[in-house]
Protein backbone atom coordinates (compact mmCIF):
# COMPACT_ATOMS: atom_id res chain seq x y z
CA UNK A 1 0.00 0.00 0.00
CA UNK A 2 1.33 3.04 -0.33
CA UNK A 3 1.52 6.31 1.68
CA UNK A 4 -1.49 7.96 1.99
CA UNK A 5 -2.13 12.45 0.05
CA UNK A 6 -3.44 12.82 3.62
CA UNK A 7 -1.22 15.61 5.30
CA UNK A 8 -2.06 15.11 8.70
CA UNK A 9 -0.61 11.97 10.25
CA UNK A 10 1.58 11.88 13.27
CA UNK A 11 3.46 15.27 13.03
CA UNK A 12 -0.53 16.63 12.85
CA UNK A 13 -1.69 14.25 15.94
CA UNK A 14 2.05 15.50 18.10
CA UNK A 15 0.76 19.36 17.67
CA UNK A 16 -2.77 18.70 19.15
CA UNK A 17 -1.10 16.79 21.93
CA UNK A 18 1.26 19.56 22.58
CA UNK A 19 -1.21 21.99 22.90
CA UNK A 20 -3.04 22.86 26.73
CA UNK A 21 -6.06 21.18 25.20
CA UNK A 22 -7.34 17.58 25.59
CA UNK A 23 -7.73 16.02 22.13
CA UNK A 24 -11.17 13.92 21.62
CA UNK A 25 -11.69 11.71 18.94
CA UNK A 26 -14.51 9.77 18.18
CA UNK A 27 -14.79 6.22 16.59
CA UNK A 28 -15.39 5.99 13.23
CA UNK A 29 -16.70 2.54 11.18
CA UNK A 30 -17.52 3.37 8.16
CA UNK A 31 -16.54 6.38 5.69
CA UNK A 32 -20.03 7.86 6.40
CA UNK A 33 -19.32 8.14 10.07
CA UNK A 34 -15.77 9.59 8.82
CA UNK A 35 -17.44 12.60 7.11
CA UNK A 36 -19.64 13.17 9.61
CA UNK A 37 -17.07 13.51 12.38
CA UNK A 38 -14.94 16.20 10.03
CA UNK A 39 -17.59 17.83 9.42
CA UNK A 40 -18.09 18.60 12.70
CA UNK A 41 -15.49 19.87 13.53
CA UNK A 42 -13.35 16.97 15.36
CA UNK A 43 -9.41 17.41 15.23
CA UNK A 44 -8.26 13.70 14.76
CA UNK A 45 -10.36 10.18 14.47
CA UNK A 46 -10.45 6.78 16.31
CA UNK A 47 -10.62 3.37 14.46
CA UNK A 48 -11.47 0.34 16.73
CA UNK A 49 -10.97 -2.92 15.87
CA UNK A 50 -14.28 -3.75 17.65
CA UNK A 51 -16.31 -1.11 15.35
CA UNK A 52 -13.86 -1.75 12.68
CA UNK A 53 -14.53 -5.74 12.54
CA UNK A 54 -18.19 -5.58 13.31
CA UNK A 55 -18.88 -3.24 10.53
CA UNK A 56 -16.64 -4.78 7.74
CA UNK A 57 -17.29 -8.06 8.51
CA UNK A 58 -19.82 -8.89 11.06
CA UNK A 59 -17.55 -10.20 13.45
CA UNK A 60 -17.28 -9.91 17.07
CA UNK A 61 -13.57 -8.44 18.74
CA UNK A 62 -12.19 -11.67 19.52
CA UNK A 63 -8.71 -11.73 16.89
CA UNK A 64 -10.57 -12.75 13.77
CA UNK A 65 -9.71 -9.57 11.95
CA UNK A 66 -6.18 -9.85 11.04
CA UNK A 67 -3.60 -7.25 9.67
CA UNK A 68 -4.45 -7.19 6.00
CA UNK A 69 -8.43 -6.36 6.91
CA UNK A 70 -7.31 -3.11 9.60
CA UNK A 71 -4.63 -2.37 6.89
CA UNK A 72 -7.15 -2.00 4.29
CA UNK A 73 -9.71 -1.03 6.57
CA UNK A 74 -8.14 1.71 8.56
CA UNK A 75 -5.64 2.70 5.40
CA UNK A 76 -8.79 4.02 3.44
CA UNK A 77 -9.93 5.92 5.97
CA UNK A 78 -6.51 7.66 6.61
CA UNK A 79 -6.82 8.19 2.60
CA UNK A 80 -9.84 9.89 3.15
CA UNK A 81 -9.93 11.74 6.24
CA UNK A 82 -8.11 15.64 6.81
CA UNK A 83 -7.20 15.08 10.46
CA UNK A 84 -5.32 12.30 12.28
CA UNK A 85 -6.87 8.97 12.23
CA UNK A 86 -5.73 6.51 15.14
CA UNK A 87 -5.92 3.30 14.58
CA UNK A 88 -6.35 -0.08 16.45
CA UNK A 89 -3.48 -2.68 15.94
CA UNK A 90 -4.83 -5.71 18.59
CA UNK A 91 -1.81 -7.41 19.76
CA UNK A 92 0.44 -6.63 17.14
CA UNK A 93 -1.25 -9.89 15.44
CA UNK A 94 1.00 -12.78 16.04
CA UNK A 95 4.59 -12.48 16.05
CA UNK A 96 7.11 -9.95 16.51
CA UNK A 97 8.27 -9.97 12.91
CA UNK A 98 3.93 -9.67 11.85
CA UNK A 99 4.18 -6.80 14.30
CA UNK A 100 7.57 -5.22 12.46
CA UNK A 101 5.56 -6.18 9.23
CA UNK A 102 1.88 -3.95 10.58
CA UNK A 103 4.02 -1.06 11.80
CA UNK A 104 5.67 0.03 8.17
CA UNK A 105 1.83 -0.96 6.99
CA UNK A 106 0.55 1.32 9.07
CA UNK A 107 2.89 4.23 8.71
CA UNK A 108 2.43 3.59 4.48
CA UNK A 109 -1.18 4.09 5.10
CA UNK A 110 -0.93 7.47 7.10
CA UNK A 111 -2.01 6.32 9.95
CA UNK A 112 -1.17 8.85 12.63
CA UNK A 113 -1.10 6.42 15.85
CA UNK A 114 -0.94 2.71 16.08
CA UNK A 115 -2.29 1.38 19.41
CA UNK A 116 -0.56 -2.20 20.81
CA UNK A 117 -2.24 -4.01 23.87
CA UNK A 118 -0.81 -6.19 26.12
CA UNK A 119 -3.66 -9.09 26.41
CA UNK A 120 -2.31 -12.45 24.47
CA UNK A 121 -3.24 -13.65 21.33
CA UNK A 122 -6.15 -14.13 20.42
CA UNK A 123 -7.71 -11.21 21.91
CA UNK A 124 -10.99 -10.03 23.67
CA UNK A 125 -12.61 -6.58 23.59
CA UNK A 126 -11.44 -4.85 26.88
CA UNK A 127 -15.03 -4.31 28.08
CA UNK A 128 -16.17 -7.75 27.89
CA UNK A 129 -14.35 -8.62 31.42
CA UNK A 130 -12.77 -11.66 30.52
CA UNK A 131 -9.49 -9.75 29.19
CA UNK A 132 -5.99 -10.70 30.60
CA UNK A 133 -2.23 -9.50 30.47
CA UNK A 134 0.77 -10.98 29.13
CA UNK A 135 3.77 -11.16 31.42
CA UNK A 136 4.55 -7.31 31.23
CA UNK A 137 8.57 -8.03 29.79
CA UNK A 138 6.44 -9.40 26.54
CA UNK A 139 4.35 -6.43 25.84
CA UNK A 140 7.78 -4.16 26.59
CA UNK A 141 9.50 -6.54 23.44
CA UNK A 142 6.32 -5.62 21.40
CA UNK A 143 6.60 -1.71 22.43
CA UNK A 144 10.28 -1.90 21.95
CA UNK A 145 9.68 -3.66 18.30
CA UNK A 146 7.06 -1.11 17.50
CA UNK A 147 9.21 1.73 17.79
CA UNK A 148 12.30 0.54 16.29
CA UNK A 149 10.04 -0.80 13.19
CA UNK A 150 8.67 2.16 12.21
CA UNK A 151 10.02 4.06 9.30
CA UNK A 152 10.77 7.42 11.21
CA UNK A 153 9.07 9.16 14.23
CA UNK A 154 5.58 10.18 12.12
CA UNK A 155 3.80 7.48 13.60
CA UNK A 156 3.17 7.34 16.78
CA UNK A 157 2.89 4.43 18.91
CA UNK A 158 -0.06 4.10 21.76
CA UNK A 159 0.78 1.20 24.43
CA UNK A 160 -2.88 -0.21 26.26
CA UNK A 161 -2.42 -2.45 29.04
CA UNK A 162 -5.74 -4.58 30.12
CA UNK A 163 -4.21 -5.43 33.18
CA UNK A 164 -6.61 -2.84 35.38
CA UNK A 165 -8.94 -5.60 35.99
CA UNK A 166 -7.08 -8.79 36.94
CA UNK A 167 -4.03 -7.53 38.63
CA UNK A 168 -5.00 -3.68 39.91
CA UNK A 169 -4.78 -0.19 39.55
CA UNK A 170 -1.21 -0.27 41.04
CA UNK A 171 0.28 -3.12 38.60
CA UNK A 172 -1.74 -1.39 35.93
CA UNK A 173 0.12 1.76 35.92
CA UNK A 174 4.16 0.11 36.87
CA UNK A 175 3.00 -1.48 33.24
CA UNK A 176 2.76 1.78 31.71
CA UNK A 177 5.70 3.06 32.98
CA UNK A 178 7.50 0.03 32.00
CA UNK A 179 5.85 0.82 28.41
CA UNK A 180 6.90 4.05 28.58
CA UNK A 181 10.25 3.50 28.86
CA UNK A 182 10.86 1.36 26.08
CA UNK A 183 9.42 4.08 23.66
CA UNK A 184 5.25 4.24 23.84
CA UNK A 185 4.35 8.12 23.02
CA UNK A 186 1.01 7.88 24.24
CA UNK A 187 0.18 5.30 27.45
CA UNK A 188 -3.59 3.83 27.26
CA UNK A 189 -5.13 2.56 30.82
CA UNK A 190 -8.02 0.33 29.53
CA UNK A 191 -11.27 -0.14 31.69
CA UNK A 192 -10.34 2.21 34.97
CA UNK A 193 -13.92 2.20 36.89
CA UNK A 194 -13.82 5.76 38.85
CA UNK A 195 -12.76 9.36 37.99
CA UNK A 196 -10.71 8.64 41.10
CA UNK A 197 -8.57 5.94 39.27
CA UNK A 198 -8.15 7.69 36.18
CA UNK A 199 -6.86 11.17 37.63
CA UNK A 200 -4.28 9.21 39.75
CA UNK A 201 -2.72 7.70 36.70
CA UNK A 202 -2.51 10.55 35.00
CA UNK A 203 -1.13 11.99 37.82
CA UNK A 204 1.58 9.27 37.87
CA UNK A 205 2.79 8.92 34.47
CA UNK A 206 4.99 10.60 32.57
CA UNK A 207 3.46 10.48 28.83
CA UNK A 208 -0.05 11.24 27.76
CA UNK A 209 -2.66 9.10 29.30
CA UNK A 210 -5.42 8.28 26.84
CA UNK A 211 -8.66 6.83 28.18
CA UNK A 212 -11.44 4.68 26.55
CA UNK A 213 -15.17 6.41 26.96
CA UNK A 214 -17.15 3.44 25.30
CA UNK A 215 -20.69 3.49 25.96
CA UNK A 216 -21.83 0.74 27.69
CA UNK A 217 -18.51 -0.35 29.10
CA UNK A 218 -16.40 -0.27 32.65
CA UNK A 219 -15.23 3.17 32.83
CA UNK A 220 -17.14 6.20 33.52
CA UNK A 221 -18.29 8.19 30.56
CA UNK A 222 -17.83 12.47 30.73
CA UNK A 223 -17.37 14.99 28.54
CA UNK A 224 -13.67 15.43 27.14
CA UNK A 225 -13.81 18.87 30.02
CA UNK A 226 -13.90 16.52 32.76
CA UNK A 227 -11.25 13.85 31.43
CA UNK A 228 -9.10 17.10 30.64
CA UNK A 229 -9.49 17.92 34.74
CA UNK A 230 -8.39 14.71 35.68
CA UNK A 231 -5.43 14.91 33.77
CA UNK A 232 -6.40 12.84 30.69
CA UNK A 233 -4.56 14.17 27.45
CA UNK A 234 -6.22 12.15 24.73
CA UNK A 235 -9.88 10.42 25.04
CA UNK A 236 -11.42 8.19 22.65
CA UNK A 237 -15.52 7.64 22.61
CA UNK A 238 -15.56 4.46 20.13
CA UNK A 239 -18.79 3.18 20.58
CA UNK A 240 -21.55 6.46 20.83
CA UNK A 241 -21.55 6.91 16.84
CA UNK A 242 -22.23 3.30 15.99
CA UNK A 243 -24.48 2.58 18.97
CA UNK A 244 -26.67 5.64 17.98
CA UNK A 245 -26.72 4.50 14.38
CA UNK A 246 -27.69 0.79 14.94
CA UNK A 247 -30.83 1.74 17.36
CA UNK A 248 -31.82 4.26 14.66
CA UNK A 249 -30.96 1.34 11.56
CA UNK A 250 -33.01 -1.04 14.56
CA UNK A 251 -35.83 1.27 14.63
CA UNK A 252 -36.52 1.91 10.58
CA UNK A 253 -35.95 -1.71 10.39
CA UNK A 254 -38.81 -2.81 12.57
CA UNK A 255 -41.57 -0.23 11.34
CA UNK A 256 -40.70 -1.40 7.96
CA UNK A 257 -41.51 -5.10 9.00
CA UNK A 258 -44.60 -3.43 10.72
CA UNK A 259 -45.67 -2.07 7.45
CA UNK A 260 -44.36 1.33 7.79
CA UNK A 261 -41.57 3.06 6.10
CA UNK A 262 -42.86 6.59 6.18
CA UNK A 263 -42.87 6.97 10.42
CA UNK A 264 -39.68 8.08 11.05
CA UNK A 265 -38.47 10.26 8.38
CA UNK A 266 -38.47 13.10 10.79
CA UNK A 267 -35.73 11.53 12.63
CA UNK A 268 -33.71 10.23 10.02
CA UNK A 269 -30.30 12.29 8.38
CA UNK A 270 -31.31 14.09 4.91
CA UNK A 271 -30.26 12.45 2.22
CA UNK A 272 -29.41 15.76 0.36
CA UNK A 273 -27.10 16.41 3.05
CA UNK A 274 -25.22 13.27 3.16
CA UNK A 275 -25.16 13.69 -0.66
CA UNK A 276 -23.46 17.31 -0.23
CA UNK A 277 -20.74 15.63 2.38
CA UNK A 278 -19.98 12.64 -0.10
CA UNK A 279 -19.26 15.42 -3.13
CA UNK A 280 -22.26 15.06 -5.03
CA UNK A 281 -22.68 18.89 -5.47
CA UNK A 282 -18.83 18.68 -7.14
CA UNK A 283 -19.57 16.15 -8.97
CA UNK A 284 -22.61 17.23 -10.93
CA UNK A 285 -20.69 20.69 -11.28
CA UNK A 286 -17.86 19.10 -12.99
CA UNK A 287 -20.44 17.10 -15.21
CA UNK A 288 -22.34 20.37 -16.29
CA UNK A 289 -18.69 21.98 -16.71
CA UNK A 290 -17.50 19.51 -19.18
CA UNK A 291 -20.56 18.04 -20.21
CA UNK A 292 -19.54 14.16 -18.90
CA UNK A 293 -23.24 13.42 -18.43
Amino acid sequence: MSRSSNPSGGSQLRELLATNDIVAAPGIYDHMSLLLAEAAGHKALYASGYWGSASALGEADVGIAGMSDFVSIFGRFAARAKVPVIADADTGFGSLTNLRRAVQLYSQAGIAAMQLEDQPFPKICGHVGRATSVPFEQMVKRVAVAVEAREDDDLMVIARTDSRRSEGLEAAIDRLRAYSNAGADILFLEAPETAEEIATAASALDKPLMINAAHGGATPVLSPSEYAMLGVKLVIYPAGAPLSALQGAANFYAALANDDAIQSQDRMFKFSDISQLLGMDEIVAFQDRHGDA
